[in-house]
């Protein structure tokens, strides 16, 4: 290799003059001031905000079939979801020991930014990124109205349609909902990560209390009704916060909002915890229930943030207000699966790219047969993975077969590899698997079919 000695490597020239121009245009307007090379680099939190922006520019883009923009939208706010329970409580609990230990700040070394000072920046990008959501969110209802699909706007219903959803909410929610009230006699309840709820400042003799209501977890969210040749679409949150004051009482409620909390997720296990006599299925599991308890990092509110519920969560939570995202669209747009897979079964193939099917095998191929003549190699999903299950399945009752051997990263919820290998372990054969307990966020699953 060509040895360098103190002269500027070959294109470091040309770098720097792309990374000027590109910085005259804007794009590189997030870094932080640096000497040398500040303008070749982009701070790592800051450039996955801009490669989550690249997945919502999908959502704009009309040459999209609208219900693939509909996906685009949903990937874009789980994607910020797990950028906030891991990134940015990753970088809250480095700015929190910087400070309370009154250490020398770490900076990060590409672009020399502390963690508060990438926190700094992520904020208000992602309020940025939160508005264009709300913005292609509203033109994607247009075009579902257009389609047939019209979604309750429960401030403008007709007097027919508010004496249908009021039915509705009374016979089929109102009894189910568990209103929980936070005063001087009622402590202030856990807030489970993600869990949308119900929030009203109630009226009362002795001052103010608040009405708090947990919504996604106990019922279904979406509300599909047909009626007049068309589907209408309601959220239950929406319908619940309508309705609030049937709950609480028309006098008592004075403000009233949705909201959402995401708390940091970022669980790591610790050199001195693997040693040989740990059971590390057992820390695992460990772990995922003290994530579910960890700090709060942001806190989602719609359709408005009034300033004395905010007030009291942000207190409750220990969150600055910075970390307050009002948004108009809801907390949460992963129902958008749900209605896509309604109107796919409703008839709509122009709304959605044409499925991509698996290259299937040929007829009466026996994949088992064929490894023992060669090496096979399959590629998912471009290939069909049937054969390979119809081969565990025939190994599973093979009286030959000794011995299977095999590692899985991520499994399905209903895992028919893992049901052939339970099989093969109940006809006695030796069946060893390396289950990887540590897919982010698909942790439990993991450890529950480890155990099967």
């Amino acid at each position: 290799m060509p040895h360098h000695s103190g002269a500027e490597l070959p294109g470091a020239q040309a770098l720097r003059q792309m990374a000027a121009q590109s910085d005259s245009r804007g794009l590189f307007s997030d870094r932080a001031p640096d000497p040398a090379y500040a303008g070749l680099f982009l701070n790592r939190e800051l450039s996955w905000l801009r490669f989550n922006e690249r997945v919502l520019q999908e959502a704009a883009d009309e040459t999209v079939p609208l219900l693939e923009r509909l996906k685009f939208i949903s990937i874009f706010t789980s994607n910020l979801d797990e950028f906030f329970m891991v990134r940015v409580g990753s970088l809250q609990e480095r700015a929190n020991l910087e400070q309370s230990k009154s250490k020398k700040e770490k900076r990060e070394n590409k672009t020399n930014m502390t963690a508060a000072e990438q926190l700094a920046a992520i904020m208000p990008k992602t309020a940025q990124l939160q508005a264009d959501c709300d913005k292609y969110y509203a033109k994607a209802l247009e075009e579902l109205a257009g389609c047939g699909y019209r979604k309750v706007d429960f401030d403008h219903l007709s007097k027919e349609d508010e004496r249908f959803w009021k039915k509705y909410f009374q016979t089929e929610l109102f009894p189910i909902l568990s209103p929980q009230i936070v005063d001087s006699r009622h402590p202030f309840p856990f807030l489970r990560n993600k869990e949308i709820y119900l929030g009203v400042l109630l009226r009362e003799k002795e001052g103010q209390s608040l009405g708090m209501i947990p919504i996604s977890s106990q019922m279904e969210r979406l509300q599909l009704v047909r009626r007049d040749g068309h589907t209408e679409f309601a959220l239950t949150e929406e319908l619940v916060l309508h309705y609030a004051a049937l709950i609480f009482g028309k006098d008592a409620v004075q403000e009233k909002c949705l909201f959402r909390v995401t708390r940091n997720a970022d669980i790591d296990v610790k050199e001195g915890m693997m040693d040989h006599d740990i059971d590390y299925r057992e820390i695992m599991a460990d772990l995922l229930k003290r994530r579910r308890k960890l700090a709060a990092v942001r806190l989602q509110v719609t359709p408005t943030a009034p300033q004395e519920i905010v007030r009291i969560l942000c207190g409750k939570l220990e969150l600055t207000h910075k970390r307050v995202f009002a948004q108009k669209s809801p907390l949460d747009l992963s129902f958008f699966y749900k209605l896509t897979a309604k109107m796919e079964a409703d008839g709509h193939p122009e709304l959605f790219y044409p499925s991509a099917r698996p290259m299937l095998p040929p007829p009466e191929y026996d994949l088992a047969a064929e490894v023992q003549k060669h090496d096979v190699l399959l590629s998912y999903p471009y290939q069909s993975i049937r054969p390979f299950i119809a081969m565990l399945k025939k190994a599973a009752q093979d009286p030959d077969v000794i011995s299977i051997k095999m590692t899985l990263y991520r499994m399905a919820r209903e895992s028919q590899i893992v049901q052939a290998l339970m099989e093969a372990a109940e006809n006695g054969k030796e069946v060893v698997a390396l289950v990887e307990l540590r897919a982010r966020f698909d942790e439990q699953n993991n450890i529950d079919w480890s155990k099967q």
